[in-house]
């Protein structure tokens, strides 16, 4: 069965005598931001063009070749054919697709505003995308600061320095201090400069396989990533930013405030969110407004909490949403520029004041001191 006219139609409730397409694993790893994009604008394509889902999305997964995207469209127009609606195809691939993607789906079809839906889900996927595009931006070029200051240190300690030691030994003069540990450093930068990457490289090891596998983990590995100067409130500040703008879409599309509160919880990368939602959301079944809830569990900010407070009010809540995530989102970006802008220079001049000092004490110091002792001056 093909679904011609609506994307979100479907055979109502037969799919159960209908053949089932696979399931994922509880390990499927999810779509990035950057695939998600491609098949919310291909779906959108589809829509608007009146092409049937099944047909178009089994086209696209044999163009596609291989991956976890090539999957999920698979597996999306193996379930259209097998009967299910859209936002029923995409609830069964939870885990590869997230869990909000199929609840938006469900209240543009009953709302008929589909379209309107899908743009929407490319925007925020596309400020999520940005937004991992400006944390790369803002640590790549330092990084690549430190290993080149790093390449230098060893280059001048292997390929010069051993031939003034060459030239000290000849003269039986004693080799300056300074030479000396400008030597140590470049014959054992493996072992000096290797450990930390590895403790770096471990930690992170650490964060994925053993912190993420616990709620506690989660929010201590949040706790201090956000105790870091500058990065951690960007970090903060993005999160927050996502995980408000994906709370107003909900909101916009009448989904239900306590379901909406647990999606953009579940949503979000932060777990002190994720956590809080949980709690959140009982509240809201008792009949607390969202507003109220917030500041009691201290989620976010009392700005915040005072923004969509007067938007219950006012009737207006989707729209104060927006505007605090706007909000978030300038914080973010005003902080990663800062660090894109004051980063890299920072670390040139620690980076070359460094080079500099032991150039100076390692290379043209013993050159002055062997200068010295030839003319007769060191006697």
């Amino acid at each position: 069965m093909s679904n011609d006219t609506d994307p979100a139609a479907g055979s109502g409730g037969e799919f159960s005598a209908k053949p089932l397409a696979s399931t994922p694993s509880p390990f499927a790893s999810p779509l990035s931001p950057e695939e998600l994009i491609t098949l919310n604008d291909e779906i959108a394509g589809m829509a608007k063009a009146g092409v049937p889902l099944d047909q178009g999305l089994a086209a696209l997964a044999s163009e596609i070749g291989w991956g976890r995207l090539r999957t999920v469209t698979q597996a999306l127009a193996d379930d259209l054919r097998a009967g299910f609606t859209l936002p029923q195809a995409i609830e069964r691939q939870k885990g590869r697709v997230p869990a909000y993607y199929a609840a938006l789906l469900s209240a543009g079809a009953r709302s008929g505003r589909i379209g309107e839906v899908l743009a929407t889900l490319t925007t925020y996927a596309r400020s999520l995308t940005d937004f991992r595009v400006n944390v790369v931006n803002a640590i790549i070029y330092p990084a690549m600061i430190v290993v080149i200051g790093v390449g230098l240190l060893i280059f001048v300690g292997m390929a010069v320095l051993p031939a003034y030691v060459k030239v000290f030994a000849d003269f039986k003069m004693r080799v300056p201090f300074a030479t000396v540990v400008v030597l140590f450093l470049a014959r054992n930068a493996v072992w000096i400069f290797l450990p930390p990457i590895v403790i770096f490289v471990l930690a992170v090891a650490v964060e994925r396989w053993w912190l993420r596998r616990t709620v506690e983990g989660r929010i201590l590995w949040a706790r201090t990533i956000y105790s870091l100067p500058l990065v951690g409130t960007l970090f903060r500040s993005a999160r927050l930013a996502a995980f408000v703008d994906l709370l107003a879409i909900l909101v916009e599309q009448k989904v239900p405030l306590h379901e909406a509160i647990l999606l953009a919880g579940q949503a979000s990368s932060d777990p002190l969110l994720a956590e809080g939602t949980l709690r959140v959301e009982r509240r809201l079944s008792q009949g607390m407004p969202l507003g109220v809830a917030l500041r009691e569990e201290r989620l976010v900010p009392d700005l915040v909490v005072w923004m969509i407070g007067f938007g219950e009010k006012q009737n207006t809540l989707g729209p104060s949403l927006r505007h605090v995530a706007g909000m978030y989102r300038r914080h973010s970006d005003i902080r990663a520029s800062l660090i894109r802008t004051l980063l890299p220079p920072l670390l040139i001049f620690v980076v070359g004041s460094t080079l500099g000092m032991l150039f100076a004490l390692g290379v043209f110091a013993p050159m002055l001191a062997l200068l010295d002792g030839l003319s007769g001056g060191g006697k």
